[in-house]
């Protein structure tokens, strides 16, 4: 069509849109003037096959690839919507894609399996992927990081081993760090189940598990160098041997209140052994108190460690936190206490001194049986690993010096039997006394 203006001949020419299939080096330019048609169109990238751009009816623009895999069906893969990619991202991501097709992968089946895999991930419980994945992983790893299976089983598995990894959140873990500082945990105490759970879930975040860790900005509490130690009071120590007896006599009753159930059916009669201890918790505990050995260390003592002709226990290295070996004397309770054990456990085939009821292997914790036991014997904020604190607070108060005591306790550095002193007799007002003359 011809139009004058002024004198001057001008020839309009109607510019036709890009048609569907159209080839076109894609540039930001070009795809931010593409417009959205009554139907879907692409509009094919001209330096890589298959890459294109889907212009949708609402406006909607996505970078894609389109092929055929190798059952020669026709394939679309979504790398994007234009306004999260720039054309140089979205065509780097399509080369490694082609190539992978090239490859004979079919990339939107392998896309598909990956989101199938990522949502049964999600849904994983925290018991499943601890026993299934995690624990195996720490087993074969170092003695520290069997620690953190141990502060994990003991802290968190009981009450949460059925919930989602993607339902333990800030607000969840610093809840229950509000109830355990409430029972008197220290924050030491609560700093390091805490530890060990943010580690684990940095494990599943690299394994592709979740997505991100939950615990990321956690921060652990301020501890404080000198912290107070709870130990038992005499009357306290009474209590809790009284609740052990109790605890066996009922242990016994039940037995016996069994196979009167079974006789009155004529069913045949469970064997009744007489023994000195019903299960492993009083003497592991009596052996605590008279050793100040940690809880980890009793759990892995083989029948082995136990000299009776010395009076010793032997820690070996690999079980030792500071990886030396020891020997710890057992004084005439704590002596007589694993000979009974050893006695009454001949027929079992365990190497273990004290291996779980259940499975014969090693014990990893006590927690519901001490909790019980603690309130049977009326005792508040006192864990397990107090024991230890007993142990040395009583050699201090009975005046055994510092340097004999971190002997005991077979600490590395004696700045840490330090924590003990304020128990020792008041050597510093005696020493004084001295200027009287």
């Amino acid at each position: 069509m011809l139009i004058a203006v002024t004198g001057v001949y001008f020839v309009l020419i109607k510019v036709a849109p890009l048609a569907p299939h159209m080839k076109k080096k894609l540039t930001s330019s070009l795809v931010n003037s593409l417009e959205p048609k009554s139907e879907d169109y692409e509009v094919y990238d001209s330096e890589e096959t298959g890459f294109c751009c889907v212009v949708r009816p609402s406006g909607t623009k996505s970078f894609c690839v389109r092929y055929r895999n190798r059952n020669g069906q026709k394939r679309a893969y979504t790398i994007g919507k234009a306004g999260n990619f720039t054309c140089k991202q979205a065509r780097d991501a399509a080369k490694k894609l082609i190539g992978q097709i090239n490859n004979g992968i079919d990339i939107q089946e392998e896309k598909k399996n990956r989101k199938q895999k990522f949502e049964l991930q999600k849904q994983q419980k925290l018991g499943t992927f601890f026993d299934e994945k995690y624990e195996p992983y720490l087993l074969s790893h170092t003695k520290t990081k069997e620690k953190r299976a141990y502060l994990i089983k003991n802290y968190f598995l009981e009450e949460w081993k059925n919930k989602q990894l993607t339902e333990i959140n800030q607000w969840l873990v610093i809840s229950w760090r509000k109830d355990e500082l409430a029972r008197g945990l220290s924050h030491a105490g609560v700093n390091r189940p805490i530890s060990a759970l943010k580690a684990m879930l940095e494990r599943a975040v690299e394994w592709g598990v979740i997505d991100n860790n939950p615990l990321k900005n956690v921060k652990a509490l301020h501890e404080d160098p000198n912290p107070i130690i709870r130990f038992l009071s005499k009357e306290e120590e009474i209590r809790l041997r009284k609740a052990l007896s109790q605890r066996q006599n009922l242990k016994r009753l039940k037995r016996a209140s069994f196979n009167e159930w079974r006789s009155q059916r004529g069913k045949n009669l469970l064997p009744v052994r007489i023994k000195t201890f019903t299960d492993h918790l009083m003497p592991m505990v009596i052996l605590g108190l008279n050793t100040g050995l940690r809880w980890g260390e009793l759990f892995d003592l083989k029948k082995l460690d136990a000299d009776l002709k010395t009076g010793q226990l032997v820690i070996r290295g690999e079980v030792d936190k500071a990886g030396t070996t020891g020997y710890v004397p057992l004084n005439k309770e704590a002596l007589l206490t694993v000979k009974q054990w050893l006695a009454q456990n001949l027929e079992d085939q365990s190497d273990l001194l004290f291996p779980s009821p259940v499975t014969g292997k090693r014990l990893d914790n006590i927690t519901s049986s001490w909790r019980k036991l603690m309130e049977q014997a009326e005792i508040k904020n006192f864990r397990p690993h107090d024991i230890r604190h007993t142990f040395a607070s009583k050699l201090v108060m009975r005046g055994i010096d510092l340097y004999t005591v971190s002997r005991l306790m077979r600490h590395a550095n004696v700045k840490t039997t330090q924590r003990y002193a304020h128990l020792a007799p008041d050597h510093k007002a005696r020493a004084v006394e001295v200027l009287n003359d």
